[in-house]
């Protein structure tokens, strides 16, 4: 015995992936003889890429109030075993009468921005914008999105996080947002962009960076390092435009050159010289140096 309908409910109190359907040809929309509590339980039936037990696979349904869904009833004339296999897309021209049955009660669904268009998302019809503004500071490159339906796959929640799978030819795109506005996505050519507010990074083992190209930090504020064993600065030179102090020893191979002051608690010392406007140490050693 097929139906279909339209749900009202999806707070199951037994948490059982159940939900309340009204159906056309069996319920009434008038709410005074058939309430949405009256309304029977209904079975989801899950894809194969569920388990359906000890919380393994995809759970819950992405049902909401408000999807129309299409099914059959266990048993037959009696109308009240539903089970539900799936949803239908639809064009809805209109919000529905929230005093009747077959609508979402609180009003949320439809949102009024998708009335008289697919209910197909936005991101994956290709009719959806993703904007914002780039660091020009270190050449962020803009969002590359070019969706051309039906090749992005999308999935958005109600609060709003997305997860994008773009295969539009020459514009694939793997992106991940969360509502807050922090995301990353993937370009067509393989390149990361990662936008985020505060972040903390945890590595409880080694870590190993390997980096091919030229490397640009900018740092708007202070940066403190704290290294518990020692630290080794391989590199051709390194320039410092402020002042450096350090609590022991420095000690280089070539020249030391500063554009205002080198302070040390003990020894400074550099084979090439030390220039600087201000050398403060208890030990200066330099291969010839002299006074004006």
């Amino acid at each position: 015995m097929w139906f279909s309908g339209v749900i009202e409910d999806i707070q199951d109190p037994s948490m059982l992936n159940r939900v309340r359907a009204r159906c056309f040809g069996f319920h009434t929309d008038d709410k005074t003889l058939i309430p949405t509590k009256d309304l029977p339980w209904a079975t989801v039936m899950m894809p194969c890429t569920s388990s359906g037990m000890s919380g393994l696979g995809a759970s819950p349904h992405g049902l909401y109030a408000g999807s129309w869904v299409f099914g059959f009833f266990k048993d037959g004339d009696s109308h009240q075993d539903p089970v539900i296999i799936g949803t239908m897309m639809a064009l809805q021209g209109e919000m529905p009468d929230t005093s009747k049955g077959f609508s979402d009660v609180t009003g949320n669904y439809p949102k009024s921005d998708y009335l008289n268009r697919s209910d197909v998302n936005k991101l994956a019809t290709g009719t959806d914008t993703i904007s914002y503004t780039p660091d020009s500071i270190i050449n962020e490159p803009a969002s590359p999105y070019a969706a051309v339906y039906p090749n992005n796959k999308v999935i958005e929640s109600p609060a709003g996080h997305i997860i994008e799978m773009d295969d539009t030819p020459s514009a694939e795109r793997i992106r991940i947002k969360h509502k807050s506005g922090t995301l990353v996505e993937i370009h067509p050519n393989g390149d990361m962009v990662t936008r985020n507010g505060n972040k903390w990074s945890v590595t409880t083992g080694n870590d190993k960076v390997h980096i091919t190209g030229a490397m640009q930090v900018n740092i708007d504020s202070d940066a403190n390092i704290t290294v518990g064993g020692s630290t080794i600065l391989t590199c051709a030179s390194t320039t410092i435009t402020g002042n450096l102090s350090v609590g022991g020893s420095i000690i280089a191979g070539t020249s030391i050159t500063a554009g205002t002051a080198i302070s040390a608690g003990s020894t400074i010392s550099a084979v090439g010289g030390i220039t600087g406007a201000t050398i403060d140490s208890s030990n200066v050693s330099l291969d010839t140096h002299s006074h004006e």
